[in-house]
């Protein structure tokens, strides 16, 4: 567990050092605990936590999700540059190193987990047309570190966002469908959908959500994928 502790100190000294920084993120409370890349999933319910701190065109990204039991499942720590800031038109480029903890089961040499350390390059972006409108796009790849794990990961979303969508005076829906090739080496290679809608009401703090995946074709391993919620934005 040495890495973790040196992911939480590198957290800390960040916070301590950009006090001046923009800062933001959520906690999600969740049946199911999808990754960013939604066909993987914890599969019981989790607990995950993100935040972004911001200075300047710098930014920094850290993750944390375990399961309600409080066992760990993954860790991002994600630093980004805004390469391009425009009005309708935003670019940037990330690196991402990650942890992801598979439960041996059952239970290996007295270890429980099995950590699989990866890093990944990030080339990010979001065009808006029109108001309440976003379209964003996305490239990641991934290279393990460790013995253990996939050799490499090829990622590309698109995903088209309406925002702030009102029904009545008081009801406000997101929904963002999204289409995305996925190649883990010697696993999946292929094609898929997803979507995440969430809903609140104007007074309230939090928001609840779905999000659902599934192949395009059939893949052994895949199929589809739901999870819902309460997203707790600060």
């Amino acid at each position: 567990m040495n890495c973790i502790k040196k992911i939480f100190i590198v957290f800390l000294f960040l916070i301590a050092t950009t006090a001046t920084a923009q800062t933001t993120g959520n906690i999600q409370l969740t049946n199911n605990g999808v990754s960013p890349v939604p066909i993987f999933a914890l599969g019981k319910p989790a607990i995950m936590g993100s935040a972004i701190m911001r200075k300047g065109k710098f930014y920094f990204n850290p993750e944390f999700n375990l399961g309600i039991d409080a066992k760990p499942w993954t860790i991002f720590s994600r630093v980004g540059y805004y390469l391009l800031e425009k009005k309708k038109l935003t670019i940037g480029l990330a690196v991402n190193t990650n942890w992801f903890f598979q439960q041996n089961k059952p239970i290996i040499n007295d270890q429980e987990y099995q950590v699989q350390q990866y890093y990944s390059f990030e080339f990010n972006g979001e065009y808006r047309p029109k108001a309440n409108q976003r379209f964003i796009f996305a490239y990641w790849r991934s290279d393990k570190l460790s013995r253990a794990g996939v050799l490499f990961e090829d990622f590309v979303n698109i995903a088209y966002c309406f925002d702030n969508i009102k029904f009545g005076d008081k009801n406000i829906i997101n929904t963002r469908p999204s289409f995305f090739y996925l190649e883990d080496h010697g696993w999946v290679k292929g094609f898929f959908t997803a979507q995440t809608t969430t809903y609140q009401k104007e007074n309230w703090k939090c928001n609840v959500f779905i999000t659902t995946s599934w192949p395009v074709t059939n893949m052994p391993g895949t199929g589809f994928i739901w999870n819902t919620g309460v997203n707790i934005p600060f």
